[in-house]
């Protein structure tokens, strides 16, 4: 089976890649606008290719690779202020791609989605049957595109995967400030009273989901989130006591809080983006339930487990 996995230089491309490579069964082709000088493995195909300027290059690419499943992880999230380059990218790039998938009659499209369609305050746990919320172009983008995917003419599956926060290994880096105030004994600020709940997925359970909608057939939207529904604020009470740290929660102002944190951001102080505020301002719990009844998906690592690993991992490298 030959897998084109788009935006392979990222985080969960990357990750995605070197899950599969372990299955001798599998021929893998990654492409992005952005070479990967991390990416060593003699299993993975490279080709650079940018998909919102050069559809020529895409089409001999496919001519050439002939996939069966197309994985389409490439996406502008909130690192930009252009919300043409957002649009460009987000929803009319994947619809040249959906129409090329069409033309080498691929098999299977599986889109890699985010719960960013949502964006308020939820006192239940979010099917995928909920109306959209988002307040970000790139919220409005991932949906228009689920929308648009799943009216496509393409006659083979898509899968959609609809993602909260996805945390790894090779994140760790998102909470390293967090992590550091932690290790050295400091005090952790908070907006608000941070007694939200927000959903995590580790980025294996990810790759796991993925390789079982292989086994499945139709056009289908998937919640996929670990197990727990817990306030932030003791997640990182039982982090803060496993490690041993002597740090305290402090509890800011909300409104001053937010301000400081869209200040902290906008000058790049810290590697978070306006995506990253909803974990201290939004209760958002994706429910999984569909995900586990339709294609036999579980969830390997628990929210603590992610943490835990997180944090080791950001002082050992």
């Amino acid at each position: 089976m030959k897998f084109l996995i788009t935006g392979v230089s990222g985080f969960v491309g990357e990750e995605l890649a070197y899950f599969l490579q372990k299955n001798p069964k599998y021929r893998i082709l990654g492409i992005d606008k952005n070479k990967n000088h991390e990416l060593d493995s003699s299993k993975i195909i490279f080709k650079e290719c940018d998909l919102t300027s050069n559809k020529d290059n895409l089409n001999n690419i496919f001519n050439q690779f002939r996939p069966d499943v197309v994985i389409h992880c490439a996406s502008k999230i909130l690192d930009t202020y252009d919300n043409k380059l957002i649009w460009k990218t987000n929803y009319y790039a994947t619809k040249d791609l959906i129409e090329i998938c069409s033309k080498y009659n691929v098999k299977k499209f599986i889109f890699i989605s985010t719960f960013s369609i949502f964006q308020k305050n939820y006192d239940h746990a979010i099917n995928e049957n909920e109306k959209p919320s988002y307040k970000t172009t790139y919220g409005k983008t991932k949906y228009f595109t689920e929308q648009m995917l799943l009216k496509s003419n393409f006659s083979g599956d898509i899968f959609i995967l609809r993602c909260p926060i996805i945390l790894g290994k090779k994140r760790s880096y998102r909470f390293g400030v967090l992590f550091g105030l932690i290790k050295d004994n400091y005090n952790i600020p908070l907006i608000g009273k941070c007694k939200n709940k927000i959903s995590f997925v580790h980025v294996v359970d990810v790759c796991i989901a993925i390789e079982n909608c292989l086994q499945f057939t139709g056009k289908s939207i998937f919640n996929i989130a670990a197990d727990e529904s817990e306030e932030f604020q003791y997640i990182l009470k039982r982090l803060i006591k496993k490690v041993n740290s002597k740090s305290k929660l402090v509890h800011f102002n909300k409104t001053i809080g937010n301000l400081i944190f869209d200040l902290v951001t906008f000058l790049r102080l810290v590697p978070y983006t306006s995506y990253h505020k909803k974990i201290f301002n939004y209760s958002m719990i994706l429910d999984t339930t569909k995900i586990k009844k339709t294609i036999k998906w579980q969830p390997t690592y628990s929210v603590e487990k992610m943490f835990e690993e997180n944090y080791l991992y950001c002082f050992k490298n």
